[in-house]
């Protein structure tokens, strides 16, 4: 059976801030996902194994947080590993994926 050249979506849900209060006040100015860890923000590490999947096409990452605060992570991250990384702000909380009906 040969490698399928259908393409790869994978979704990454980054969760939000409306119930996380163990960080604060951290989490208040920075989203839990950005938090760094080992060097890299925290989102950063579940991104890089994705990139790993053969014939990955786009990454979206989705969560309840402000797009202003993702937007210039998931710039650089686009940029960084030529893969196309996406930002779904959810329309309220919809709980553990949840954001998956986006």
């Amino acid at each position: 059976m040969g490698v399928s050249d259908e393409k790869v979506v994978a979704v990454i849900m980054v969760g939000g801030p409306t119930k996380g209060t163990r960080f604060r006040p951290l989490s208040l100015n920075i989203p839990k996902p950005l938090f760094p860890l080992a060097g890299q923000p925290m989102v950063h590490h579940p991104i890089s194994a994705c990139k790993r999947i053969p014939n990955l096409a786009q990454i979206y990452l989705v969560g309840f947080y402000e797009e202003r605060e993702f937007a210039m992570y998931v710039s650089s991250i686009s940029t960084e590993l030529r893969v196309p990384v996406r930002y779904l702000r959810e329309d309220k909380p919809h709980g553990s994926a949840g954001g998956l009906t986006l």
